[in-house]
């Protein structure tokens, strides 16, 4: 029967968790609780503070089959253990599914029977056990020093510890027991045993009796009470997830359509297919997310791409899940084909700009050829100059929705999902010109939009990349790696400040700029070093200094050092007249 239910102790929370009574629905958000968030709960629930209501959903016949269900996380690793694991519920016993609670229950399971993996500082991100410490939650009986927590009476830490151990003293003679261990004991006399044989003062036994009360004789304060709703209708369940998370701030809305989207799904496992997507995507070094792959739903096939509910129909997701392997293919090679643009997550920006090249490559059916084949050269070039120039112009601001329809109607003026119709002419090569006209931020550069948004770009600002690309279009960026290079050395302008100083002279903010760069091959890079520009060029133009300084786009003038307000001058011109030429193409 819906509503209240008796309440239950966090042990009997725990032991429905692993026999798989309490399960995660698919249209649940993943564990994004800190190390921190978990010791204060931890801490919380030690001081008597009660945890707030839970919902539950309790499901049974054919709504075991019409769903996806996850059980919990018992190892977390942050960007890699992410994801729960599906679990197969048709023939599986009725059970609860979590709609809200699942944060506060994963942690307790983490904390009691599993490990929380915690990246080490300045390690790299990639998923090998040394760039992590592996942890498990002690509690501090002692607490003789000042907590690391600020706010917290009783102190849980993740430590690296021998996982054999229930118990180890620090350096400072703090004993710290480990929080799983408490299943080693059956009863309070079996504690008490332990801590007289450990040692324990008086003080040190009755946290540690205090502790094993919480778990398994949990007082009626802190013990979980919950909402049980029986209806088996799944639109309801929905509803009401809905409702309870939608004012949240951890959870967007986009998580959850992107919950509903994937429960819809019959055949497939969505939430793995699209985490493995995800995944792949950026371990090509770009930022994806699930948000981009579910627009990418909409701007493929749906007459409307605005975040909606209603448009994530199960009609509309059979669609999608019959199109899946060739979807997710043609994102794969849209973002190769970036990165061979020598563009990544940081200087590519708005990660939806992929979204029109997805489109062209999946619609016109060339994911086996876009990024290889010498037959879509003349496309790839397009591809490449209309993302650059996107990146330099920002057309997606906060009507990006709008602009990415009016972007769409390059490809087809008048769009219809039902038609299997996705471009006006046949065989269409890459329409750059149009998408920029139909999204409306074609535009004629002059001199003041120069000076404002592109010559005086900062060295680190990612946009730099688009603008030097867009200056050297002719490199090898698949099969070579470049860098961004200053002209005169960034470590000589202490040095030009000194020679300037009885004069005028340039500040930083010009000498960092990209007046003052230049995009070069990483061997040549690491070959010119601290050299100045003069020396530079004379070592390396051979018997065409004037052909060396066109391809470099170095102006034939005073290379000195003492020369640098003269030489940016020239260079700010001959970078104004190239950039006139190539962006009022």
């Amino acid at each position: 029967m819906a509503g209240f239910q008796s309440p239950v102790s966090i042990n009997e929370a725990m032991q429905k968790i692993k026999s798989r009574e309490y399960l995660i629905p698919a249209f649940q958000r993943e564990y994004v609780w800190g190390p921190e968030q978990v010791a204060r709960l931890f801490d919380s629930l030690m001081r008597g503070y009660p945890i707030s209501s839970m919902l539950f959903w309790e499901v049974k016949d054919e709504s075991k089959k019409s769903w996806k269900f996850y059980d919990f996380l018992q190892h977390f690793r942050p960007v890699h253990k992410v994801h729960n694991q599906h679990f197969e519920t048709a023939g599986h016993k009725d059970f609860y599914a979590i709609l809200d609670g699942q944060q506060r229950l994963t942690s307790l399971y983490l904390g009691l029977f599993g490990r929380y993996d915690i990246h080490k500082r300045n390690k790299q991100w990639a998923n090998e056990d040394k760039n992590f410490t592996s942890n498990y939650l002690y509690f501090n009986l002692t607490q003789s020093r000042p907590t690391q927590l600020s706010d917290v009476e009783y102190e849980f830490l993740w430590l690296e510890r021998d996982k054999t151990q229930p118990m180890f003293v620090d350096e400072h003679g703090q004993k710290w027991f480990r929080c799983g261990a408490i299943y080693d004991f059956k009863n309070l006399d079996e504690v008490l045993d332990f801590a007289i044989e450990q040692g324990l003062n008086k003080e040190e036994r009755k946290r540690l009796l205090d502790f094993f009360t919480l778990i398994f004789n949990t007082p009626d304060q802190s013990k979980i009470n919950f909402y049980l709703e029986t209806d088996q209708d799944p639109e309801k369940a929905v509803n009401i997830f809905i409702r309870i998370n939608s004012g949240g701030t951890a959870l967007g809305y986009a998580d959850i359509l992107f919950s509903v989207a994937i429960a819809n799904w019959k055949e497939i496992d969505a939430r793995t297919e699209i985490h493995d997507l995800v995944d792949q995507i950026k371990n090509r070094g770009f930022n994806a997310s699930k948000d981009l792959i579910l627009k990418g739903f909409l701007f493929l096939f749906h007459n409307d791409i605005r975040y909606q509910i209603k448009s994530f129909d199960s009609g509309f997701i059979q669609r999608v899940e019959q199109k899946w392997k060739a979807i997710k293919v043609a994102f794969l090679e849209t973002f190769e084909l970036l990165e061979s643009f020598g563009l990544s997550g940081e200087t590519l920006g708005a990660h939806n700009l992929a979204l029109p090249l997805v489109y062209y490559i999946y619609h016109q059916n060339l994911s086996d050829q876009i990024v290889h084949s010498i037959g879509q050269q003349d496309n790839r070039a397009s591809m490449k100059t209309w993302v650059l120039r996107a990146i330099v112009f920002k057309p997606l601001g906060a009507s990006s929705d709008t602009t990415l329809s009016n972007m769409r109607r390059a490809f087809i003026k008048e769009f219809n999902a039902q038609s299997g119709v996705y471009f006006d002419q046949a065989n269409m090569p890459f329409p750059q010109k149009a998408i920029e006209i139909e999204g409306k931020y074609h535009q004629n550069v002059d001199s003041e939009f120069l000076e404002n948004n592109v010559l005086f770009v900062r060295f680190k600002d990612p946009k730099v990349f688009a603008l030097l690309a867009l200056l050297y279009p002719n490199l090898d960026y698949k099969n070579n790696n470049f860098h961004k290079d200053h002209l005169h050395p960034q470590s000589a302008y202490a040095k030009y400040q000194k020679l300037s100083e009885q004069g005028d002279f340039k500040p930083f903010e010009i000498y960092d700029s990209l007046v003052n760069l230049q995009m070069l091959d990483e061997h040549k890079n690491t070959s010119k070093n601290a050299k100045s520009l003069e020396q530079w060029v004379d070592e390396n133009c051979g018997g065409d200094r004037e052909g060396f300084l066109q391809r470099h786009l170095i102006p034939n003038t005073d290379l000195s050092l003492e020369n640098f307000g003269g030489f940016i001058e020239d260079r700010r011109k001959l970078l104004e007249d190239k950039f006139m030429e190539i962006l009022n193409k």
